[in-house]
Protein backbone atom coordinates (compact mmCIF):
# COMPACT_ATOMS: atom_id res chain seq x y z
CA UNK A 1 0.00 0.00 0.00
CA UNK A 2 1.49 3.63 -0.50
CA UNK A 3 1.20 6.18 1.38
CA UNK A 4 1.65 10.04 -0.02
CA UNK A 5 2.75 13.27 1.40
CA UNK A 6 2.52 16.78 -0.32
CA UNK A 7 5.60 18.50 -1.39
CA UNK A 8 5.09 22.01 -1.30
CA UNK A 9 8.24 22.36 -2.46
CA UNK A 10 6.79 20.72 -6.13
CA UNK A 11 4.76 23.27 -8.22
CA UNK A 12 3.00 20.46 -10.61
CA UNK A 13 2.93 17.46 -9.00
CA UNK A 14 3.23 18.16 -5.19
CA UNK A 15 1.76 14.43 -4.23
CA UNK A 16 5.03 12.34 -3.62
CA UNK A 17 5.36 9.07 -2.33
CA UNK A 18 6.51 8.63 0.75
CA UNK A 19 9.38 6.04 0.15
CA UNK A 20 10.59 8.27 -2.89
CA UNK A 21 10.65 11.55 -0.33
CA UNK A 22 12.27 9.70 2.12
CA UNK A 23 15.41 8.38 -0.51
CA UNK A 24 15.20 11.33 -2.67
CA UNK A 25 14.87 14.31 -0.31
CA UNK A 26 17.56 16.24 1.06
CA UNK A 27 14.96 18.68 3.69
CA UNK A 28 12.94 15.41 5.00
CA UNK A 29 14.42 16.06 8.31
CA UNK A 30 13.15 19.32 8.36
CA UNK A 31 9.55 18.71 6.29
CA UNK A 32 6.66 19.02 8.72
CA UNK A 33 4.56 16.72 6.33
CA UNK A 34 7.70 13.97 6.22
CA UNK A 35 7.49 14.01 10.28
CA UNK A 36 4.06 13.97 10.95
CA UNK A 37 3.90 11.29 8.26
CA UNK A 38 6.52 9.18 10.29
CA UNK A 39 5.04 10.15 13.63
CA UNK A 40 1.99 8.62 12.75
CA UNK A 41 3.50 5.98 11.26
CA UNK A 42 5.78 4.77 13.96
CA UNK A 43 2.61 5.14 16.43
CA UNK A 44 0.81 2.30 14.40
CA UNK A 45 3.34 0.00 13.88
CA UNK A 46 3.32 0.43 17.96
CA UNK A 47 -0.17 -0.24 18.16
CA UNK A 48 -0.14 -3.41 16.29
CA UNK A 49 -0.20 -6.67 17.99
CA UNK A 50 2.73 -8.97 17.86
CA UNK A 51 2.84 -11.20 14.50
CA UNK A 52 1.79 -14.42 16.76
CA UNK A 53 -0.49 -12.93 18.48
CA UNK A 54 -2.31 -11.91 14.81
CA UNK A 55 -1.63 -15.44 13.48
CA UNK A 56 -3.53 -17.31 16.47
CA UNK A 57 -6.61 -14.93 15.94
CA UNK A 58 -6.82 -15.86 12.02
CA UNK A 59 -6.54 -19.51 13.39
CA UNK A 60 -9.10 -19.17 16.35
CA UNK A 61 -11.42 -17.63 13.50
Amino acid sequence: MSFYVVCYKKRNNPRMDVRICQKKCSEKDDCEEYLSFHKVAVQDKENLPPIESRSMQLEVA
